[in-house]
């Protein structure tokens, strides 16, 4: 009857906290595996042991490895512990998440606890990487801009540019999307940025340029640079009159480089009038 009893209470705590009861399924990188399949040693859920470095296989697409990473887990593995969490891999032994943890096994020249899910590919490197220490604008643009990603000519187009003009990575993404609601942010980590017009953000950027080597910091600032786009659409407005006056006097209205961007046009037009006739002087007033 004791015993009875007992089996009854252990029934009643899987019943009400074992998480084993209350899901009957486990997804993993978007397939739902029943449980009772994970709770055998099946190909499913099996971790095992790599010895053989040379099966596995980095992804181009994947963000840089970076070899102070690498350092670091090397002293980690090399505590009682070791590793604690396996490597995901594919079928193909494509490193889906873990390739620090990789590169550390083969310099310590010891075996690699990994788990293998058919058919993961980067995407899910980005998915899994993004949830974790996020990609920066660089990962990005590193991983798109790989021959093996259908958009990749577009990112080449970034890189050409930032080489070229030496911009903040933000002013760039926007000067190259046109996209004034997120700046093309979006688009540019999805995969499906698009340069809109090449040779408008080459002309614009040769002017954040000329601005640059007489103030460092204006042309980095999303802000003055909305607004110097929008300066141009002013009545009366000369560029070379713009660039004569700012290299002139921009620190003098520019000692402080915060505001909104309405306040950043108002300092860019008294910048741009101060000391001309009235003849050349321009007024926030967009032409239609």
């Amino acid at each position: 009857m004791k015993k009875k009893n007992n089996n009854l209470k252990a029934r009643r705590r899987l019943s009400i906290g074992s998480p084993t009861k209350r899901f009957k399924n486990v997804t993993m990188l978007g397939t739902q595996f029943p449980r009772v399949n994970l709770q055998d040693e099946g190909e499913v859920s099996k971790i095992f042991y790599e010895s053989d470095h040379s099966k596995f296989k980095f992804l181009e697409a994947n963000r840089p490895i970076k070899q102070a990473h690498v350092d670091r887990l090397i002293g980690l593995l090399n505590e009682p512990k070791g590793q604690l969490l396996p490597v995901v891999i594919n079928e193909n032994y494509e490193v889906i998440e873990g390739q620090h943890r990789v590169k550390a096994c083969m310099a310590l020249k010891i075996p690699v606890m990994c788990i293998k899910i058919e058919g993961s590919t980067i995407e899910d490197v980005i998915s899994m990487n993004t949830t974790q220490s996020g990609w920066n604008f660089n990962d990005y643009l590193h991983s798109h801009s790989q021959k093996s990603r259908p958009n990749y000519l577009e990112y080449r187009k970034v890189i050409k540019f930032l080489e070229d003009y030496k911009l903040s990575t933000t002013v760039s993404r926007w000067l190259l999307s046109g996209n004034n609601h997120d700046l093309g942010k979006k688009d540019f980590e999805e995969g499906t940025f698009k340069v809109k017009n090449l040779t408008y953000a080459e002309t614009q950027g040769s002017y954040f340029n000329k601005i640059k080597a007489f103030n460092t910091d204006l042309p980095g600032k999303v802000k003055f640079g909305t607004a110097f786009i929008k300066v141009q659409g002013l009545q009366k407005f000369s560029m070379a009159t713009c660039l004569k006056q700012l290299e002139k006097y921009c620190g003098k209205y520019f000692k402080q480089t915060g505001g909104n961007t309405e306040e950043m046009l108002e300092c860019l037009i008294r910048c741009y009038n101060f000391n001309l006739s009235p003849a050349k002087k321009i007024t926030n007033k967009v032409l239609n």
